[in-house]
């Protein structure tokens, strides 16, 4: 006995290790998966499917055959083998795959007029099955092989093993996201999860060497009130039951993630941490339930139990997560914005994410154990261990389809909590009716199920979610709650992503998962807002830069305003605007009438898809491609300023065309912005940045050429009128002093050699955004260049020379300012009357006119350290910014005055 005990230790350790490394490969396929399915709601829920399905095929497999194999911790250690054998390999036939598909089979074979590609969801299913099969065997192997070494304790060695295999799997999670992945990168972490498994199976291997004996247990007496009801019938209840607690426990995690997003953020990291707290929440259910589930006079009354709490503590959540808002509020107006400040913004996400799930997830992990248990003393026998997984991952499949593509859009994210809250509600219901004898079914008729159906019924619909709370964007602004006088004009759920439209004197803006996307000014006697000229330019600079265009296509719908730019063309035949999110596209509605061409116009197609993914299923080529996605820290966007995902853009432009890619120096760092920069120089080696604000820049570059200028007939186009006039953007030099750098000039900054690109498979971005979103860091290099006291940008790459004629523009960026500024020294200086401003006057234009003062009178009573000083900063307010005969007429001014 004593000998069994130290192995089942040691098969304990090992499992542990295995749930270690599958939960990194779960993370790591889905990964791989997404970068060729992209991150459309329908392809989120195929990698699920595919990865779950092959779970269950395995679990059913192992089911089927349990008692056949006479050695199944043999069996177990080659499975292990053969997963960590296929790990090794994976990155370079998933690369291989990919790379093949986009380029060849997809276009072949697929349409780019629909979303749903046959082959896309065949190689998705070859490449992830055969691993998914192997893992979803290896819990039916191991507990087989545990419970032939001692069979007195079923109950108690099962959810050991539940818990020490999802403890790993927590473990996996978090080394996954915050220590391989960073460091060793996407291949790096797989091959680690592979010498894991090898390692495992050698160990297993050699702890095989005597086969146990057959699995003998006794079975247990039928219940009181069951004592008619054949095994069949009861494994026909018991399967059904853990086919609806896998279907409500996923409903529940794709309802809490899409909720906590909003808390939180919509990061890989916050994801990351979620669902190491959802897994922790099942391992310690099966944690406790270990050493009681033997002595359980009745585990079908208990399991019955178990479900009405299950159900409660879900509804329960509502409450709580209404609650996190504010904790998330004082969280972050009580840490510094530093590195260990994030430390604490982390720990403190885990903490919210384990008040909302630990209750209900530690109640699901109770039910397997109990299941099996109790199945394991029927008929059933070993084959309960494959089937009760199995049917329970089925369950799960079917959780996923219906809460990300039916209850969520439909019913919107409480509701759907609710709903698999009642599931389980239910479940206890007629698990307990059916497992008690008629005295006792008559107390619970009388007394826990109405109360279970009555706290359901309470929380249900005594706490509603509030649209203003639920778009504040808490985690970044620190508010729990938008101000009384926003209206909430348009909120939805959709499939991956909740969507509202807000209102507050005049100005509207759109938000997924309370991060704001787009917004702008309706109300004419308003000036505009800073977005708006962001979205503007990003379809008026690529039209500069290619007048001729035939073909447009824009990444992200936001407020479809660039979409309207590009429409103003009027030789532009087609403009495809791909939007991932259906609700973005309803939302934007309300930016009517200003987008009205983007709805309208016949020549716009909007297309409800991932921009990867479409682009790689057609043939067309385009001569304008508009690239506006969300922010990078928001999980799955990162992929967009990948490496590859420049190559293959290249791949869909004509020879010539024009790519325009918004970024954002907010919240991001040059170690990050370096990243993306080189990036893009591999594929498109010269480009001009532009600044549409201050905190937004816009790269323009060119397909085998380099970019070429700004051709300023596009702003005399009779449709860009209004817009244009309201932003004071019909001067072709006002648009022209917004190139801040070009790749040359950002060569010694930010593209040194050996820096490293963002990449698919090397995600920098994903990993550094959402830490750069936190500190509120800021990529100053920009400004720095633009405000520098000599002209370092003319100096550096042979810049263009400021216009000699003064234009004027609203002072929405440091650059308009400056070259307001620096005429308004030159008038100074000249004595020439000084034009009204919308800025106050500056501190430069008071020492301009003190040095005017002194070139006009010499007075004596200006010393020689006030002059020197006001000379000076009249050098530095014109240098940049005056053409240098303009500059030259005032400095010959100042010079005879001596």
């Amino acid at each position: 006995m004593r000998i069994a005990s130290s192995k089942i230790d040691s098969v304990l350790l090992v499992f542990f290790v295995s749930g270690f490394g599958g939960l990194i490969y779960q993370s790591i396929w889905s990964h791989y998966a997404k970068l060729f399915l992209g991150h459309a709601a329908y392809a989120q829920t195929l990698v699920l499917v595919v990865f779950i399905g092959g779970l269950a095929i395995g679990a059913a497999f192992c089911g089927r055959f349990a008692t056949r194999v006479r050695n199944p911790l043999r069996a177990y250690a080659l499975v292990e083998l053969a997963i960590g054998l296929i790990a090794l390999v994976s990155h370079r036939v998933f690369v291989g795959t990919i790379e093949w598909s986009f380029t060849t089979l997809l276009p072949a074979a697929c349409s780019q007029a629909t979303t749903f590609c046959p082959a896309q969801w065949i190689v998705t299913a070859l490449l992830l099955a055969p691993q998914s099969i192997l893992l979803g065997a290896t819990f039916p192997l191991v507990s087989s092989a545990v419970l032939r070494l001692e069979g007195s304790r079923a109950g108690h060695d099962i959810s050991a093993l539940y818990f020490v295999n999802s403890f790993g799997a927590v473990l996996g999670v978090l080394a996954s996201a915050f220590v391989l992945i960073p460091n060793i990168g996407l291949p790096g972490a797989l091959v680690t999860a592979g010498l894991l498994n090898v390692a495992i199976g050698i160990a297993a291997g050699i702890m095989s060497r005597t086969p146990p004996a057959p699995l003998v247990i006794q079975p247990i007496p039928a219940a009181q009130g069951a004592g008619e009801s054949s095994d069949l019938r009861l494994a026909r209840i018991l399967l059904a039951t853990a086919f609806l607690t896998g279907l409500s426990s996923f409903i529940y995690e794709i309802v809490w993630i899409r909720m906590l997003s909003l808390v939180l953020g919509a990061s890989t990291h916050a994801f990351e941490l979620m669902l190491a707290s959802f897994i922790l929440g099942l391992a310690l259910g099966g944690l406790w339930i270990r050493d009681r589930v033997d002595q359980l006079a009745d585990p079908v009354r208990f399991l019955a139990k178990v479900q009405l709490a299950m159900g409660i503590a879900a509804a329960a959540t509502v409450p709580l997560y209404i609650g996190s808002f504010d904790f998330m509020a004082w969280l972050l107006s009580s840490v510094a914005r530093n590195d260990g400040g994030f430390v604490l913004f982390n720990l403190s996400s885990t903490l919210i994410a384990l008040l909302v799930m630990l209750p209900a997830t530690f109640c699901a992990g109770t039910t397997l154990p109990l299941i099996t248990y109790r199945l394991l003393h029927s008929r059933e026998g070993e084959k309960a261990l494959g089937k009760v997984y199995a049917v329970n991952t089925l369950g799960g499949i079917v959780g996923v389809v219906l809460a990300v593509h039916l209850l969520m859009p439909l019913l919107g994210v409480q509701n759907a909590l609710m709903v698999g809250a009642a599931v389980d509600v239910v479940l206890g219901v007629v698990l307990l009716a059916w497992a008690s004898g008629p005295e006792v079914r008559r107390q619970a008729l009388r007394g826990a199920i109405p109360v279970s159906l009555a706290a359901l019924a309470i929380l249900a619909f005594a706490f509603r979610l509030d649209a203003k709370m639920l778009s504040s964007g808490v985690f970044r602004t620190g508010a729990a709650r938008l101000a009384p006088t926003v209206n909430v004009p348009f909120e939805r759920d959709g499939k991956t992503a909740s969507v509202t439209v807000l209102e507050e004197n005049g100005i509207r803006a759109i938000r997924t998962n309370g991060k704001p996307d787009a917004s702008m000014s309706l109300d004419p006697a308003r000036a505009p807002i800073p977005d708006e000229f962001t979205m503007a330019l990003l379809g008026i600079l690529p039209l500069g830069h290619q007048p001729q265009a035939k073909t447009a296509a824009v990444i992200g719908f936001g407020s479809g305003m660039s979409t309207t730019m590009l429409l103003a063309s009027r030789d532009l035949q087609r403009v495809d605007t791909i939007e991932i999110e259906p609700a973005m596209v309803e939302g934007a509605h309300y930016f009517q009438p200003v987008v009205d061409a983007a709805y309208k116009d016949p020549r716009s197609r909007i297309v409800l898809d991932d921009a990867k993914s479409y682009f790689a299923r057609g043939r067309e080529r385009y001569d304008i491609i508009v690239s506006e996605p969300s922010n990078p820290w928001v999980s799955g966007v990162a992929s967009l300023f990948t490496e590859e995902f420049y190559a293959r853009l290249a791949g869909y432009l004509n020879e010539g065309g024009v790519v325009s890619q918004w970024l954002h120096t907010y919240e991001m760092d040059s170690q990050t912005m370096a990243a993306i920069f080189a990036a893009f120089s591999k594929t498109f080696p010269d480009f001009i940045v532009y600044t549409s604000i201050d905190s937004d820049i816009i790269l323009v570059a060119r397909k085998g050429a380099a970019p070429g200028s700004f051709d300023p007939s596009v702003l005399k186009l009779p449709a860009l009128q209004p817009i244009l006039g309201k932003l004071r953007l019909t001067d072709p030099e006002v648009v022209q002093r917004r190139v801040v750098a070009t790749s040359a000039l950002l060569g010694p900054l930010f593209l040194r050699p050996g820096l490293p690109a963002n990449s698919d498979y090397y995600p920098i971005v994903d990993q550094r955004a959402s830490k750069t979103r936190f500190t509120q860091a800021r990529v100053n290099e920009f400004t720095d260049l633009a405000s520098a006291a000599v002209p370092m940008r003319e100096m550096l790459d042979g810049w263009p020379m400021p216009s000699v004629r003064r234009s004027a523009a609203m002072p929405v960026t440091l650059t308009d300012v400056a070259f307001d500024d620096a005429w308004a020294v030159r008038d100074a200086i000249l004595g020439s009357p000084v034009p009204q401003s919308d800025a106050i006057i500056s501190n430069r234009e008071l020492s301009a006119r003190l040095a005017a003062q002194w070139a006009a009178a010499c007075s004596p009573q200006l010393s020689f350290d006030r002059t020197l000083a006001a000379l000076i900063s009249v050098a530095e307010a014109t240098a940049p910014y005056l053409h240098p005969t303009v500059a030259g007429e005032m400095w010959r001014r100042l010079s005879e005055s001596q």
